[in-house]
């Protein structure tokens, strides 16, 4: 057995917290490591979970991590330094078949439907590691989650090179697709915001403001508001392609005049959710080896780091709206 510090989130009553735990981790299954984590990004969708909306209690979120393997009972990995690929896939579905694991019929994930990574230690399938190649730190590699959901985004449409790319929102997630789209050859980025400071902050990464002289082939809702999705369709020229990614924070509802734009204009219209990872596709190793050769940068995106302790501080930096991504970070590697 070995001795983790966990930072559950708890229920009380009508509230919400977390506690600190010592634990006693079992010993690493024959296909799983032992993780020591070093760095956890907190993501908007552990607010919803910190507020209530967790699929149970007690629960460890944390699903965008890095560690070090401390463990591995092949005695192959011990001391490599991984990012974790958080979905734990049934392999038996017809997606999974397909390599597909983010569509799987029956999934567990870690930090959400399974304890997380708001801890010191973890065992860790070992088919969910992405070893790090050389250059690539370990806040980065915390940081390749929400990166390669940026970039499975951007590979929905038939092609961003050469295009016109609209992202609404520019939280974390919307920084990563207009950074993620240069990289991937668009011809100008644009960014609607109504947050002034991160609006500015969208500027800074290259995008151009989204005015009425703007004329995108790509249009990335990365916030998930009915306002956007209205926008888009009123501002879309025919055939344009439009990527749904933000996850909504209610009912996105639409006019009959605003449903008629995707169907007079031969709009095509891109459901996305997480990322692809496996042994033909990989967003992950894309994305890492992106940041190892340095033609994407992400750890200047950290505004705020919090020790393991500090976990509620760094939830509620969060929701305040005024950072970009906050990391828990457990140790220096």
């Amino acid at each position: 057995m070995n001795t983790t510090i966990a930072m559950p989130l708890i229920k009380e009553g009508e509230t919400f917290r977390f506690v600190r735990e010592e634990r006693q981790l079992p010993p690493p299954a024959a296909d799983e490591v032992r993780l020591r984590v070093t760095n956890c990004g907190v993501c908007g969708s552990d607010i919803s979970r910190w507020k209530g909306g967790a699929y149970h209690y007690p629960i460890v979120i944390g699903h965008e991590f890095a560690g070090v393997v401390e463990y591995d009972p092949r005695g192959e990995l011990d001391g490599r330094l991984t990012a974790v690929f958080p979905i734990l896939p049934c392999h038996e579905c017809e997606p999974c078949k397909n390599e597909l694991y983010a569509m799987c019929a029956h999934y567990d994930y870690y930090g959400s439907r399974r304890d997380g990574a708001f801890a010191t230690h973890l065992n860790v399938k070992r088919d969910n590691l992405i070893l790090l190649s050389e250059g690539v730190d370990s806040e980065s590699a915390a940081m390749c989650e929400p990166t390669a959901v940026a970039l499975h985004a951007l590979r929905r449409p038939r092609t961003v090179e050469g295009k016109r790319v609209a992202v609404y929102g520019a939280g974390t997630i919307g920084l990563l697709l207009l950074r993620t789209a240069k990289l991937l050859g668009a011809a100008e980025t644009y960014c609607f915001d109504p947050d002034p400071d991160k609006l500015a902050s969208a500027l800074k990464n290259g995008a151009l403001p989204l005015d009425d002289n703007a004329s995108p082939d790509i249009f990335i809702d990365a916030c998930g508001k009915s306002a956007a999705l209205i926008d888009m369709l009123r501002r879309a020229k025919p055939r344009a392609e439009i990527v749904l990614l933000g996850n909504p924070s209610g009912d996105v509802l639409l006019a009959k005049a605003d449903y008629w734009q995707i169907l007079r204009r031969e709009l095509t219209l891109y459901g996305t959710w997480n990322s692809q990872h496996g042994v033909s596709r990989s967003d992950w190793r894309d994305v890492l080896d992106y940041m190892a050769d340095g033609r994407l940068a992400v750890r200047d995106m950290i505004t705020h780091r919090f020790p393991l302790e500090q976990a509620e501080d760094a939830l509620s930096t969060l929701a305040s709206g005024k950072a970009c991504k906050v990391m828990l970070k457990m140790e220096e590697v």
